[in-house]
């Protein structure tokens, strides 16, 4: 299965709705698409149109049936009919989509089983999310598309979604998820791009070789004990700021820049990441990710979505997300005496 986005984009009067992209998918990726809301709404629009699909700027394999009806669309603000419980939904969208399934289990896949009988305007928001991702365990297609689907959900629903992207990938298929967060972006995907009014580009995630990370990790006992006293410098406005190390929750790249995350808010740096990492790696700093610098005080958990999947929570003051690559896990687990 192979899904082909060919000049996908939209003008109207004008103005660009939404930019060129030219994407090519394969089965059994999940592909990640950090973008601001209009352009996600916009993404979508285009997918329900059926003459994207008769004038093959969308492609798929003849295998596939052609057409919106072939893909599964999760939208962000979706409804639920509020006198019917989870049970009777999921029955009901097992008649529609003419699938036979097994109720039982795909309320204990959403945990939503203690909420069965509950009438949906009772459920919480993130409850009413988990029996939305689950109807796409019913609606078997080829592509499977969700706008914002861990937007201000809790960490439970966060981890139902990701054991229903693993059941997507075992029966096989393609998966698009839309986000505004380029953190999420990162956990979720297989591969991330982010759309901007220049196109489409992709983010780099994969980490440089293993050799190189082992080498980047290496800490010596003569540079963990020798404290730097030295403010970090960035660029606000028209004057710069200086920054004790300490104040810095954590670092990430975006665009071409460097950006410092102090108490929520953000600061463009003055230094590359890299210089960054050397000169924080004294005040408990750790390269986390190829686009992130972590300050480890400030780290409250660290999740496992799957084997490949990893995220680290900050305190309670912020509760960010910030993404954990597969090849620092180990060495952040060194790191702490795990």
């Amino acid at each position: 299965m192979t899904l082909i986005l060919n000049q996908f984009n939209k003008i109207v009067e004008n103005k660009t709705v939404l930019p060129t992209i030219e994407l090519i998918i394969e089965d059994k990726e999940i592909i990640a698409i950090q973008a601001e809301t209009e352009y996600m709404r916009a993404f979508i629009d285009l997918l329900e149109d059926q003459s994207m699909y008769t004038s093959k700027r969308i492609h798929m394999d003849k295998s596939a049936l052609t057409g919106p009806d072939q893909v599964f669309l999760y939208r962000h603000e979706m409804g639920l009919y509020k006198r019917l419980n989870p049970e009777q939904i999921l029955d009901f969208w097992s008649r529609l989509h003419q699938k036979n399934i097994h109720t039982d289990r795909l309320l204990e896949i959403s945990e939503l089983t203690h909420v069965r009988s509950t009438i949906n305007k009772r459920l919480t928001f993130s409850e009413m999310k988990r029996l939305h991702f689950v109807r796409s365990l019913i609606q078997k297609t080829s592509v499977y598309v969700f706008e914002d689907p861990t937007d201000k959900i809790d960490l439970q629903s966060k981890q139902v979604f990701n054991r229903i992207l693993d059941k997507i990938m075992e029966s096989g298929g393609i998966v698009i998820i839309l986000t505004s967060s380029l953190e999420e972006g990162i956990r979720l995907g297989t591969k991330v791009y982010r759309i901007t009014n220049r196109g489409i580009q992709e983010v780099e995630t994969d980490d440089e070789t293993e050799e190189n990370n082992e080498a980047d990790d290496e800490i010596t006992n003569e540079t963990a004990h020798h404290m730097k006293f030295e403010k970090i410098s960035a660029k606000y406005e028209d004057k710069y700021i200086l920054f004790d190390p300490l104040e810095i929750d954590y670092v990430e790249t975006r665009e071409r820049h460097t950006i410092l995350h102090v108490n929520e808010e953000e600061f463009i740096s003055t230094m590359t990441l890299k210089e960054l990492e050397d000169k924080l790696l004294p005040y408990g700093f750790y390269r986390c990710h190829r686009s992130y610098l972590i300050n480890l005080q400030r780290v409250r958990e660290v999740i496992v979505w799957s084997k490949n999947s990893y995220s680290l929570i900050l305190d309670k003051h912020s509760e960010k997300t910030v993404p954990l690559s597969k090849s620092k896990y180990a060495g952040l687990r060194d790191l702490l005496n795990w």
